[in-house]
């Protein structure tokens, strides 16, 4: 085994497992009672409740509602040369990258540890994709975690699937409604305050000011860089991450739990940079991995592992095992009951 990668040891009882299991405790801990939570059944779909009332955010809902269309008009009316589907695919996936290594794996679950180096990339790459924050998108997704399928849930599926996709982000957050979830220690991470306290500037020079000018100063491509390389690109990544929090709500299949919404699936991992396998994440969510198996498709997991092999990623924590066998046993005597 590398010297950089540890097993999360999460067995119960074990002297090895006890301070990850404690840090694990205090991140994600207080999990709702069956009572709150979705109550496992055959053909298990998302149920919908009220929207609460709730003003429109002027300025996020614009760009989230206005973007594809812009998009769809650059398609249509300006020409895509070579360059630029080469350089919007890079921005894609380090823009991505900044969410699913980032904000995701590292910071949400501390599944695995950064260097600053590889800290400082992902939190400018995070900025980039223009999801918020990494501390506020943190903060949220820990909520998530904490109180899956319950109204404290801010991306509850039960709500609707259009709540859990973007509804959630066309209004303002009532903070009375989103369950608690501990950042103390993102609130210590100096590179993470950093970015939160400059994320508008990031974001337009990171998401828009680099991106365009490297289009049009180097090849040229001044509307090319605007509507594929800015307005296509941050399109493409707000629904990639989107799509993690309603259909891997709601297709696929649930080999680990049956407990939550979430489900696995290779059309959602396609679509996130390997974050549809989501019924092992709710399950395991802090380990680096979203598909365990070597062919699954998630090209998060491969880049924290090529990262880990330079230096710049350590500490990768993943689930035994045995654990992962005990978690699919149970599921598959469910339905003999």
């Amino acid at each position: 085994m590398p010297p950089f990668v540890r097993e999360a040891a999460v067995v119960a009882g074990g002297a090895s497992a006890e301070p990850f299991a404690l840090e694990a405790d205090r991140m994600l801990s207080s999990v709702p009672s069956n009572d709150q939570r979705y109550l496992p059944g055959k053909g298990m779909r998302p149920r919908t409740e009220p929207l609460p009332a709730a003003q429109f955010d002027w300025i996020v809902g614009s760009v989230l509602l206005i973007t594809p269309f812009i998009a769809i008009w650059g398609i249509i009316n300006v020409p895509l040369q070579t360059p630029t589907l080469i350089y919007t695919v890079l921005l894609y996936f380090a823009s991505g990258l900044g969410i699913t290594a980032g904000y995701h794996r590292l910071w949400s679950h501390k599944a695995y540890d950064a260097a600053w180096p590889l800290e400082l990339f992902l939190a400018l790459s995070g900025a980039a994709a223009m999801e918020g924050s990494g501390r506020w998108w943190c903060r949220n997704h820990r909520a998530h975690h904490k109180f899956t399928d319950t109204p404290k849930d801010p991306y509850n599926v039960r709500r609707s699937l259009l709540w859990a996709h973007i509804g959630w982000m066309l209004v303002k957050q009532n903070k009375n409604e989103v369950g608690y979830a501990d950042i103390t220690d993102l609130d210590e991470n100096k590179i993470l305050q950093w970015q939160h306290r400059n994320y508008p500037l990031l974001v337009l020079l990171c998401g828009v000011a680099v991106p365009w000018l490297t289009a049009g100063l180097l090849w040229g491509d001044w509307w090319g860089g605007y509507f594929y390389c800015v307005i296509l690109r941050l399109v493409f990544i707000h629904h990639s991450t989107f799509f993690v929090n309603s259909l891997a709500h709601y297709l696929g299949n649930q080999p680990y739990s049956d407990m939550h919404t979430a489900f696995d699936s290779f059309i959602t991992a396609v679509l996130s940079l390997g974050e549809g396998y989501h019924n092992y994440h709710h399950e395991f969510p802090q380990d680096y991995r979203n598909g365990i198996k070597w062919y699954h498709y998630d090209p998060t997991k491969w880049f924290i592992v090529a990262c880990s092999y330079v230096g710049l990623a350590y500490n990768l924590k993943f689930i035994p095992k045995n654990e992962i066998d005990k978690a699919k046993l149970q599921m598959s005597q469910v339905g003999l009951h």
